[in-house]
């Protein structure tokens, strides 16, 4: 796979804040999102479970930085 350049990174990472932020709202309203699951098939699942779920990544991210 192709490096991404830094302007891409940029962008890619502008763009999950703005995810993680819309799913911070959706979660203290008690919204649902729609996810992929293993086999690509929608899947219903609480922000909440998502908001979650990318902490504890951006914290494994951050330990290994």
């Amino acid at each position: 796979m192709a490096k991404m350049s830094e302007d891409m990174q940029k962008i890619i990472a502008c763009m999950q804040e703005a995810v993680d932020a819309e799913m911070e709202r959706k979660a203290k309203l008690g919204y649902k999102a729609v996810i992929a699951d293993k086999n690509d098939r929608p899947k219903i699942v609480s922000a909440k479970y998502l908001v979650r779920k990318r902490r504890a990544q951006k914290k494994a991210e951050a330990a290994v930085v």
